[in-house]
């Protein structure tokens, strides 16, 4: 009996070559997306352990700060189509005017419900005493929006997005470029919603990751199989 050759054909081997990369390489980005993820987590996990500091100009993105200032509530931003146990609501953005430097930070005071008709915004009205408010720095990414007119016109706006570049440009002086999530302990506060710093855990990282090796072995396995079966006579 001739022992088969393997000889899969040049086609085929640029074929599987070509995919044996693209599916060993995505495998790999993936398990470096999760490490990231976990990373992460951690430094999100320990800011927010943390006791908040003044904020300053060297604050970064989760930091956990307090300022003591005033509010402005004639000028809010309501972030339209926030979700908040299955009821449709809105985040609360007021500016706050800080004391010591007087510039404003845009702090989001948490979430209210929405009224039965769009066109009627809830009761966001508020005493504008001086306060000390503490809280967790984040900076919004666009996301998806539901409408071509992200912003309407008059005051309280409501907005289709949270995106920081889009919102300050509602107002006529500069804004500090991160949003202060307050602390459920503000005497102002909403219904507080506390902050998802991934929209995707490490785990279904290191799954997608499972999923490209595994279609990589397959793949390795057909070549062989037909490398030695296209030579059977």
């Amino acid at each position: 009996m001739k022992k088969n050759k393997f000889n899969p054909g040049v086609r085929i081997s640029i074929f599987f070559v070509f995919f044996a990369i693209v599916f060993f390489s995505l495998g790999l980005w993936q398990i470096e997306r999760g490490q990231s993820k976990t990373d992460l987590l951690k430094e999100f996990k320990n800011n927010t352990l943390q006791e908040p500091n003044y904020l300053t100009e060297a604050s970064k993105k989760w930091d956990r700060v307090f300022v003591e200032g005033k509010w402005d509530s004639s000028q809010q931003m309501l972030i339209d189509n926030v979700i908040n146990r299955g009821v449709a609501g809105y985040k609360v953005l007021t500016p706050f005017r800080i004391a010591e430097t007087n510039e404003v930070i845009l702090i989001d005071r948490g979430w209210i419900k929405g009224n039965k008709s769009r066109d009627d915004l809830p009761n966001v009205n508020m005493v504008e005493t001086f306060e000390k408010v503490s809280g967790i720095l984040e900076y919004p990414e666009l996301g998806l929006v539901l409408s071509d007119e992200l912003i309407s016109d008059a005051w309280p706006k409501v907005s289709q997005t949270k995106n920081l570049e889009i919102i300050t440009k509602e107002y006529n002086e500069k804004i500090y470029p991160l949003i202060l999530l307050a602390d459920p302990t503000s005497k102002n506060s909403l219904e507080y919603i506390k902050i998802n710093p991934t929209n995707m855990t490490p785990v279904k990282h290191y799954g997608y990751s499972a999923q490209w090796f595994l279609m990589f072995i397959v793949l390795c396995v057909m070549y062989v199989w037909f490398g030695f079966k296209k030579n059977e006579k």
